[in-house]
């Protein structure tokens, strides 16, 4: 099927508006993860095909972010939820690039805040998510064929939702590790500190977002797989 360049763009549009939306009037946070998150996973996947939804996501975030900056990471605020968006997209068209987008993330937070040592283990749920993403490709084969496999759709969305948020977090670590920490008036000295005490608890942030998202994310697919007009906004291949 031969989609036509006006819908694209309307598919981009939508998910760029609630994205805006959700940012100008965001949903309760979890810890230190804003629920607006959701949208990251609902659009890169609902409208996987073509990254379109992912595209969106992005479009909105920049445009949101050109209007009012990020406190922590002023214009390069929106690199956060491009970046899950993003790879949740990447792993609905099972790329497995997305492997070496996030080992670079990890790699120049270590060396972003100087000399000072982070504790290699205090980023242990990132290492996770990167070993995930094997496991979550072949779910999404598996549950995005030519027909929707509805056995596996809640694990396997709730997988690739888990690895997206933990990309965003990634984004937003090399963000800090650069200079996010300096406009906090920390020391690179105290970078590291920071990040022991919520080594933990903002994983386990992260898996609430990501079964919240989840259980958004599968009637919507649901509804989309069963109306022939839109049932191709979810990637088959």
């Amino acid at each position: 099927m031969k989609i036509p360049e006006t819908l694209k763009l309307t598919t981009i549009g939508v998910f760029a508006a609630l994205t805006i939306i959700l940012n100008i009037f965001p949903l309760p946070s979890i810890g230190y993860v804003n629920l607006s998150a959701v949208i990251e996973t609902i659009a890169a996947i609902v409208a996987s095909t073509g990254f379109l939804g992912g595209i969106g996501v992005t479009v909105g975030s920049l445009v949101y972010n050109l209007y009012r900056p990020s406190t922590l990471f002023l214009h390069a605020g929106f690199l956060t939820m491009a970046s899950g968006a993003i790879s949740i997209a990447l792993i609905m068209y099972r790329r497995y690039e997305i492997i070496i987008l996030a080992i670079t993330l990890l790699g120049l937070f270590f060396i972003a805040p100087g000399d000072v040592y982070v504790p290699v283990w205090t980023l242990w749920d990132k290492y996770l998510a990167v070993i995930l993403v094997f496991p979550a490709i072949s779910l999404v084969k598996k549950t995005f064929k030519k027909e929707l496999n509805k056995k596996y759709l809640f694990f396997t969305v709730f997988l690739v939702s888990f690895i997206g948020l933990e990309m965003d977090a990634m984004m937003g670590n090399l963000l800090f590790g650069l200079y996010g920490y300096s406009i906090l008036g920390l020391t690179p000295d105290q970078v590291a500190d920071l990040y022991i005490p919520f080594a933990i608890a903002a994983a386990w942030e992260r898996v609430i977002v990501a079964f919240i998202s989840t259980l958004i994310t599968v009637p919507l697919v649901i509804a989309v797989d069963s109306n022939p007009r839109i049932r191709w906004l979810i990637y088959r291949g």
